[in-house]
């Protein structure tokens, strides 16, 4: 169950990482997106391959 948790704070980061960048780019609403974006991927990729390690 901890790792459930751990892995839900991927798009937070990836979230805060794309404000940082922004903020040195003058970009910050459209970086900030991107990082959304790139964590929710990230993060369902890590979902789906969790549940094809522990199916095996």
């Amino acid at each position: 169950m901890a790792k459930k948790k751990n892995i839900i704070l991927v798009i937070p980061a990836f979230l805060i990482m794309g404000a940082a960048v922004g903020l040195q780019t003058k970009e910050v609403i459209k970086q900030t997106l991107v990082g959304l974006i790139v964590g929710v991927v990230i993060y369902f990729f890590l979902m789906y391959r969790n549940r094809r390690i522990n199916s095996k």
